[in-house]
């Protein structure tokens, strides 16, 4: 299959609630047009369009998954997203590269979280759509309940556009309001629509058709006339009025009963606009800048790559889609991120984990790309002479946050390049060394997701890692001046060991670090010992003293001391350096202090009191709230870090899911004394089961 000109294809992400049903219209719609031999169903882990073992393992979509197919001369891309807001990254992806989206609305649960949240995004970024209220065949399924639940939270533009004939289990048809007919069967061959019907969908063709002519002055003063309008017409202006977004159609479907699926793709066929339409992508040149690229098959090379899978069979595998010109099978492409030239081998439309290879790919179309050596996501690809960069996809940031070990020493080996591939492959992950508790910690949206990695981790990859809670990079500190000793004396045949040192030390402002001096007089520790010295105060500044976290801002100044002619050495002054640091740091008011975050939680009206209420149990200031439109309030807070770790799962747990925050690290505050005094008391405890060797 070539691709064909950009007029005659479609890129169409289906979008929703998790486990609304969104996979399986897809599949019904393959099977429908006979893109597949048998009917996959994602409870029976046979989905063509779910195959990562954690997706049938779980029966929810993980990965978008891309299923491309002609009907009535058009190439349909579908991008099947996942719903579930642990992966969301994989939505905004695809968001990035369709023209057009489909929102599908499980009939028997109407608006959901997921909903509001894809459609919040497609507002944002203009998205022509259509809304699909499938699942008709179940039970407690309600079209006009839906029909009005979406017109009161989306306004009038939203218009039935099918409606089903008879529900739940009786139902067998669809109306297409536009032509007034009956849309029968697995086909949908047509049927004339009896009196009784077409009184039935009177009011509802009504809504249509006034939301069309209200979007174009000369159909409406024609329609105000009392003027018969064709259908031509009408289609025309309402194909026009979606890819603006001033009228966002309904259709009804039931993938079950095969219902409405033609309907809907000659719906996405007619209504939804091509790559053509949506017209040129700004880009920016080596010099930065703006460049727009026309969606030409004859233009120069841009590609944009969207989704990086580790196939355990292909290798590397990227999406591509095509923005301009034409991407052809063993050819040089320049990566014009990363700066390097690729060579492109085979190229592969995709339907699930079908692949039909093909020799070229025009403007419009989306590829996959195998064994590509550098370029992950978010590269633009091009030509070397013509080059541009394309704006990355912005990814929703992390949110949860374990600590990983490896299980065995041959994991630790694989560890460091397994992790690269799991974040090459989705971007939403973050790993990251914490080195004020040396652990290696990895972050991703939500709690579901970072145990996917984890198993991906371990049947992708062969790497098996323990996970745990991070520990709380505490830093140490000092209120008050003190003096102390530090004398290291060891005797053993022969040369013995011997280093004397006193140090002096005192606080500094937040932020200093730690600060040595040099005050001695008179020779009492010869030059050539002082760096020893230094280094021993700063090694065991970075160990810590009370709880074996960073000590930091302060000063730390070398006064006096005595050597031996014979036995002392810079090892022997580097251990006394520390011992006097040891002993200073004691009778200095050593305390603890914990980092603080910056929380701004964005949560419904409704569920305030209880986001607040919770923010108070984890010791935060609650700094303000405004209302954010959508009935929404922003709370701005200071929260302390280790009160944040399981935040993402409890803000979900209490809000519905429909609650999200962002967090930084805003700096350190002094840590409550009985915080304090667990942390350094579980401290002494770990160092007296250590072996007295390790310590």
């Amino acid at each position: 299959m070539a691709s064909p000109e950009p007029t005659k294809i479609r890129n169409v992400a289906v979008v929703g609630h998790g486990g609304s049903g969104k996979t399986s219209l897809v599949e019904s719609l393959l099977h429908s047009v006979g893109a597949t031999t048998r009917l996959g169903k994602v409870d029976d882990g046979t989905s063509i369009l779910d195959t990562d073992p954690e997706e049938q393992k779980r029966h929810i979509t993980i990965n978008m998954a891309l299923a491309s197919f002609t009907h009535d001369g058009t190439k349909i891309n579908l991008i099947d997203t996942p719903g579930f807001a642990d992966f969301a990254g994989d939505q905004h992806a695809a968001l990035r590269v369709a023209d057009g989206a489909i929102v599908f609305v499980d009939a028997s649960a109407g608006i959901q979280v997921g909903t509001q949240t894809v459609w919040s995004e497609l507002e944002n970024a203009e998205t022509p759509r259509v809304v699909v209220v499938g699942r008709l065949d179940r039970e407690n399924a309600d079209f006009d309940r839906v029909l009005e639940q979406l017109r009161e939270a989306y306004g009038i533009r939203v218009v039935p556009l099918h409606v089903p004939v008879g529900e739940h289990q009786e139902l067998k048809a669809t109306i297409d309001l536009l032509h007034g007919q009956v849309l029968q069967g697995p086909k949908d061959p047509v049927a004339d629509l009896s009196k009784e019907e077409a009184d039935r969908v009177g009011g509802y063709r009504q809504q249509l058709v006034e939301a069309i002519v209200e979007t174009d002055e000369d159909l409406l003063t024609r329609y105000l006339d009392g003027k018969e309008l064709s259908y031509d017409e009408l289609r025309d202006a309402l194909h026009k009025a979606v890819r603006e977004g001033r009228v966002i159609p309904v259709a009804a479907s039931s993938a079950h009963k095969h219902v409405g699926l033609a309907a809907l793709l000659n719906t996405v066929r007619e209504m939804l606009p091509s790559p053509a339409e949506a017209g040129s992508l700004i880009g920016k040149s080596s010099s930065g800048d703006e460049v727009a690229r026309k969606p030409d098959p004859s233009d120069k090379l841009s590609a944009f790559v969207f989704k990086t899978l580790a196939d355990p069979f292909v290798g590397k595998l990227s999406y591509v889609r095509v923005y301009s010109g034409t991407l052809h099978h063993n050819a040089q492409v320049f990566d014009a991120t990363k700066k390097e030239t690729e060579r492109v081998g085979q190229i592969f439309f995709l339907r699930g984990k079908e692949q039909e290879i093909t020799e070229a790919v025009g403007a419009g179309d989306i590829c996959a790309v195998p064994k590509l050596t550098a370029t992950t996501t978010n590269a633009t690809l091009c030509d070397k002479d013509a080059v541009i960069l394309y704006d990355p996809i912005d990814f929703p940031p992390p949110s949860f946050s374990v600590a990983i070990e490896p299980s065995s020493k041959a994991d630790l080996d694989k560890l460091a390049t397994a992790l690269h591939k799991l974040t090459d492959e989705d971007p939403t992950l973050h790993v990251r060394r914490e080195d004020a508790t040396h652990e290696t910690i990895l972050s991703a949206i939500g709690e579901s997701a970072v145990e996917v990695a984890v198993h991906h981790l371990k049947n992708k990859f062969g790497v098996q890692v323990d996970m745990r809670t991070p520990r709380v990079p505490y830093r140490e500190s000092i209120r008050g001046k003190a003096q102390a000793q530090g004398r290291y004396k060891r005797q053993t045949g022969g040369h013995g060991q011997f280093g004397d040192v006193f140090l002096e030390i005192e606080p500094q402002p937040a932020g200093s670090g730690v600060v040595y001096a040099t005050r001695i007089v008179g020779g009492s520790v010869p030059r050539n010992f002082w760096p020893a010295v230094e280094k021993g105060v700063r090694e065991t500044a970075e160990r810590g003293v009370i709880a074996g976290y960073p000590l930091s801002d302060f000063k730390a100044t070398l006064f006096d001391g005595s050597f031996h002619a014979v036995d002392s050495s810079e090892m022997s002054f580097k251990i006394a350096g520390s011992l006097a640091l040891q002993n200073c740091v004691k009778e200095a008011q050593p305390f603890l202090l914990e980092p603080i975050m910056s929380l701004e939680v964005l949560v419904p009206e409704e569920q305030m009191g209880d986001v607040l209420a919770d923010l108070n149990s984890r010791r935060g200031r609650v700094l303000g709230m405004e209302a954010t439109g959508g009935g929404l309030q922003r709370i701005k807070a200071h929260v302390p870090m280790a009160e944040t770790f399981r935040y993402a799962t409890d803000l979900r747990s209490m809000t519905g899911g429909r609650g999200t925050f962002s967090a930084e690290v805003l700096g350190y505050e002094e840590c409550p004394s009985h915080i304090a005094q667990k942390v350094i008391a579980a401290h002494e405890e770990q160092v007296e089961e250590q072996p007295a060797a390790a310590r």
